[in-house]
């Protein structure tokens, strides 16, 4: 069946620009290939065409954008939805090939090799912060008589209330 949905994908006379096009040609649907991928993770010929296939058609995407054959807008959402690209251009290792890496890293170097192991990553040190001006709630009283009391400006203190944003006048203590 990989070999069919190939043949559609590479065929210059079709007309199918993604893969879900392609599957219903080949009478499948999405959800069958989302299952194949599952199936055959762990295995490596099986993944790898399977992500040819998918790169076929990431190439189809990228062309019509990029000749304005297909409406560019369409295309970044296709690709960014069904194939997880992004604007920072890091895409994720498939599982067969990233455990195949990790096997190599994990292998000693041989002597007289320039390799070395990876650095031991520091432990992390919290960082410290203060507070610049904690708030002044609860320790000043609203004072309605103030307004009518001969005090002078320097003898009021002018806060903002921060339930409602709203300037309050009170007496110093």
């Amino acid at each position: 069946m990989l070999q069919k949905i190939e043949a559609i994908a590479t065929d210059e006379f079709s007309i199918a620009h993604t893969l879900t096009q392609a599957l219903l040609k080949a009478k499948c649907y999405k959800q069958l290939w989302s299952y194949w991928k599952k199936k055959w993770e762990n295995d490596g010929d099986n993944m790898d065409h399977i992500y040819y296939i998918e790169q076929i058609f990431i190439n189809k995407l990228e062309e019509g954008a990029l000749f304005r054959q297909l409406h560019p807008s369409a295309c970044f959402f296709i690709l960014k939805h069904n194939y997880g690209y992004n604007t920072r251009g890091h895409e994720e290792l498939p599982s067969h090939l990233l455990a195949d890496l990790e096997h190599q890293q994990t292998e000693t170097p041989r002597p007289g090799s320039k390799t070395t192991a990876p650095p031991q990553e520091k432990p992390a040190t919290p960082v410290k912060t203060s507070i610049i001006h904690p708030p002044a709630t609860g320790f000043i009283a609203i004072n309605k008589d103030i307004y009518n009391t001969g005090l002078r400006q320097s003898d009021k203190l002018i806060t903002a209330d921060p339930h409602n944003n709203r300037t309050t006048k009170t007496q110093l203590r």
